[in-house]
């Protein structure tokens, strides 16, 4: 073990955030993640915590859930951020100048959480034309090119376009979480994040995996490249715009969704979620308030995948 390895070793056992230890050792975030990710190749169980205000803990013991992301509230009554997906990277129809308005949204409106449900890539099939075909110049793309802030993490289930780079042996999860810290993997298809005593699901389906319903929670789901809000009795699915011009349907326009849940007694009691274009000083396209009367079951990740 170097001599920053040790150091960051002890900090990291006296409970020093991610941006702390950068500044006490003069690194960027990026270059102490990469360290602990060599330590974790030598065998340390280190796991990082996240909290909403942007802010990145890690601890030493092993996490045997890679769909499950734990979030700390900074507010106990009221959880902030933005929801976006298929950004499908890769594709002739991307756009990264979407990514940077949104990222200058959350900086505008203290939000600090992006949560993307999925096909962050093209890929290795697609709607249209590609500008990159080969994988691992899409995922270098991602590192490269995708925007930056420390105080703004973004929790990621991957898409079916993402999982095509697992079939073929590529595990983007792996890659671009190891050398972006702030690019948070929840796993592919679902994300359970747990918040104070509740939860909700990111979701994108996968070609060769079906989950069970999900009774009695929220669910922000990519896929369908359009807003809809479905209500059934005590189900409640968003379906996320995309944030690329693959846009399905007339009237569907590339943008991102605002939500802000509220808690009472740590459970999600109510709901607000505003879509909002990025083409245009950020026009507000539609605004729903959601009530939760949910029973409170805590789910795990074997009681989302069907036999």
């Amino acid at each position: 073990m170097t001599e920053k390895e040790m150091m960051i070793f002890e900090m990291i056992s006296e409970g020093y955030f991610l941006n702390e230890i950068a500044r006490n050792l003069w690194l960027s975030p990026r270059q102490v993640h990469q360290r602990i990710q060599k330590l974790i190749g030598d065998g340390y169980f280190i796991n990082p915590l996240y909290f909403d205000d942007g802010n990145i803990r890690y601890v030493f013991e092993e996490n045997y859930e890679k769909h499950t992301i734990n979030l700390s509230l900074h507010d106990s009554a009221k959880f902030k951020a933005l929801v976006i997906s298929d950004i499908h990277i890769g594709n002739e129809l991307e756009n990264f100048s979407y990514l940077y308005k949104t990222y200058d949204y959350a900086r505008d409106n203290d939000i600090h959480i992006i949560l993307n449900c999925g096909d962050l890539i093209d890929g290795n099939f697609t709607r249209g034309k590609q500008v990159v075909s080969d994988i691992d110049e899409q995922i270098e793309r991602v590192i490269d090119l995708y925007p930056h802030d420390n105080n703004i993490l973004n929790i990621i289930c991957y898409g079916n376009h993402d999982y095509s780079s697992y079939e073929c042996g590529r595990d983007i999860a792996s890659a671009i979480s190891k050398r972006r810290p702030d690019l948070i993997s929840g796993g592919y298809g679902f994300s359970l994040i747990n918040v104070d005593r509740d939860q909700f699901v990111l979701s994108h389906p996968l070609n060769n995996m079906s989950f069970k319903p999900l009774p009695n929670k929220l669910v922000l789901e990519g896929h369908h490249h359009r807003m809809l809000v479905k209500i059934n009795r005590n189900n409640f699915l968003i379906n996320v715009p995309p944030l690329s011009d693959l846009c399905f349907g007339c009237q569907e326009k590339p943008g991102m969704v605002e939500m802000q849940l509220l808690f009472g007694s740590g459970f999600i009691h109510s709901g607000y979620f505003k879509q909002i274009g990025v083409k245009n000083n950020f026009e507000v396209f539609s605004e729903t308030n959601l009530e939760f009367f949910l029973k409170h079951e805590n789910l795990k990740e074997k009681k989302l995948l069907k036999k």
